[in-house]
């Protein structure tokens, strides 16, 4: 082949890989200018694309602002953001993309940005290359050795195989500073106001990290979770994300209602409620549109809601509310989608979700709630055994690495002898929240009472709980 030859079917090849990034731009603009719920985590993944035209660039700049502002991005609201950055667009080409024909999925259009970012990196350095080899024919080895360093030390750092570190006279400068504010807040505790007051006093309010709620099926997790999520929603003011992968917002829904109105959530769900009820109900979702409602987002997960769409769609609630704390509460760990990487064994691929969820919780600075099962052996047999074996850690043995990663393990244990005593009407049992794992403090065992047909749980005492106990041994 000649070299003449050989440059043109290069030159072929860069065409083709150009129409399909461009394929690929549209698509993203496409996606952000549709009325779907993935909209901000497109906006927030899009802010990073260096796009390849600058009438593309021009477009994404509307769109993304116009999306964080939560607006519709019509075609008039664009065009005017165009015309105020002056920017030239054919009509066209405007008209091609906000007719969103164009959209994809959001795993799909996250794929396309990954891949623009390495088109974007293998470009960089084939012309830092081509600019290495000019120097170095050049005779200026000592300018191109010191750039070539430099960027390896760059390469190194973004990569977080090197890293500086400020020594403790400039890192701990303001940490009395800190320490004091802390003091002066006026909170009882430095986590999120999870409701219970023994449950605060326990954990120190919901501490950031990552929160495991266990127990056996039926014993109110879920129920639980959502009225810790509607609380955090009403009173702290803070975005709460709900990501549900079994049950959908409706009866995640009714719960809230059942437990505002105290009217059976089965008789809500079957349409059964008399009037009396019905108007206990009406008042109760007033409270619940104008009380965690404006804070407070339902998602009905599926397969495409990895640790990565969670975490864009976080990252862009808490930009939203101008970087406050935010509450992410994930039910079930089990059936969580593991990313394209992940391993195929399942409690490898627990252990991978886990350590994505804990680093997401790191860069949040905020509590993650996750819902798990347990090792069936805690719960199966019969009433007087099961008496006899309340939870320990040993029960997350079979769901990955749970016991050394997470940053407090809660297990919810159904007291049988106590709830057979207590007589009350609608039936209520005692539920023990066992916290077997407390990274920055006590263990203990708050007690509850449990409503099920109105999907409430409420306070009621705290013991504490022995280490060796909590470890089974």
């Amino acid at each position: 082949m000649t070299d003449r030859m050989k440059d043109k079917m290069d030159n072929a090849l860069e065409a083709e890989a150009d129409t399909d990034r461009h394929r690929m731009e549209e698509a993203i603009l496409a996606t952000l200018a549709t009325a779907a719920w993935d909209q901000d985590a497109v906006a927030l993944a899009a802010r990073s694309v260096t796009w390849s035209r600058s009438d593309f660039g021009a477009i994404a700049a509307a769109l993304i602002e116009v999306v964080t502002e939560g607006k519709v991005p019509d075609m008039v609201v664009i065009a005017d953001k165009l015309r105020s950055a002056h920017a030239r667009i054919q009509d066209a080409v405007l008209a091609d993309i906000m007719d969103g024909k164009g959209a994809k999925d959001l795993s799909v259009i996250l794929d396309y940005i990954k891949i623009i970012h390495a088109q974007d990196k293998r470009r960089a350095a084939e012309a830092f290359g081509l600019d290495y080899l000019k120097a170095v024919k050049e005779g200026d080895m000592d300018a191109a050795f010191a750039d070539l360093a430099g960027k390896v030390f760059d390469l190194a750092t973004e990569k977080k195989l090197i890293r500086s570190y400020p020594v403790e006279k400039d890192a701990a400068a303001d940490a009395l500073d800190i320490l004091n504010a802390r003091r002066s807040d006026g909170r009882d505790f430095l986590g999120l106001d999870c409701g219970f007051g023994h449950l605060n006093e326990t954990l120190n309010g919901l501490p950031d990290g990552v929160i495991i709620l266990a127990g056996a099926p039926s014993c109110g997790k879920t129920t639980l979770a959502k009225q810790v999520a509607d609380h955090v929603a009403d009173v702290e003011k803070v975005p709460v994300l709900f990501y549900s992968y079994e049950q959908s917002a409706e009866e995640l829904r009714i719960k809230s209602l059942a437990r505002l109105s105290s009217v059976d959530s089965r008789r809500i769900w079957k349409g059964r409620s008399v009037a009396a009820e019905w108007s206990e109900v009406e008042k109760a979702a007033q409270d619940y549109l104008q009380g965690p409602g404006p804070y407070l987002t339902v998602i009905e997960a599926g397969r495409k809601d990895t640790v990565e769409t969670i975490r864009a769609a976080a990252l862009m609630a808490q930009r939203k509310a101008g970087g406050k704390r935010v509450l992410l509460v994930l039910d079930y760990l089990q059936i969580i989608p593991a990313g394209k990487d992940a391993p195929d064994a399942l409690r490898e691929r627990i252990d991978a979700n886990l350590s994505e969820l804990r680093r997401l919780s790191r860069d949040l600075k905020s509590p993650v709630l996750v819902i798990s099962s347990m090792n069936r052996e805690t719960y199966k047999g019969t009433e007087k055994e099961k008496k006899k074996r309340p939870p320990t850690l040993t029960a997350m043995k079979e769901s990955g690495g749970i016991e050394y990663s997470a940053d407090v393990v809660i297990c919810l244990w159904r007291n049988k002898e106590e709830s057979d005593g207590m007589k009350f009407d609608p039936k209520t049992d005692r539920i023990e929240a066992h916290v077997l794992k407390n990274r920055n403090g006590e263990l203990a065992k708050v007690k509850l009472n449990f409503t099920k047909a109105w999907a409430l749980f409420s306070d009621e005492g705290k013991e504490s709980l022995d280490y060796e106990a909590a470890q089974g041994n």
